[in-house]
């Protein structure tokens, strides 16, 4: 898992040295493991579509761990079941997101994408939530 953010190092004396991770983030990201449907328009217009787990959620984005991975700048429709009520009835987030970044595995790396939301909506049976950001 990689952090997004700076690092700022400032000279407490001439051989030692602070070192701090200033975060970029402008929501709070909350660890969410969910299971995550996803489709995007390909070349020639062909329909694609892709499943994952979500790693962490917030108001304005979500990163997924998935092993198909729509390219930087596509807009997908994201649909994540965020809880199982009962047999029949489910809570789901969905909404249109940009990809912003793309992660492939390397040596014990996790593979997956970050995404922008556009908007939320949340879904508990036949009833529709509006989330407004």
């Amino acid at each position: 898992m990689g952090n997004r953010g700076r690092i700022a190092i400032e000279a407490v004396s001439k051989t030692v040295y602070r070192i701090e991770q200033m975060e970029l983030r402008k929501r709070v990201r909350h660890h969410l493991v969910a299971d995550a449907v996803f489709t995007w328009e390909g070349a020639e217009h062909t329909c694609l579509h892709g499943g994952g787990v979500t790693r962490d959620i917030s108001l304005s984005g979500v990163y997924i761990f998935s092993l198909t991975s729509p390219p930087v700048g596509a807009t997908i429709q994201l649909d994540v079941s965020l809880l199982q009520v009962g047999e029949s009835r489910t809570l789901r987030l969905k909404t249109d997101a940009t990809v912003i970044r793309v992660e492939h595995a390397n040596a014990g790396g996790d593979e997956g994408f970050a995404v922008v939301l556009e908007g939320l909506s949340l879904t508990e049976g036949g009833n529709d939530l509006c989330v407004v950001q």
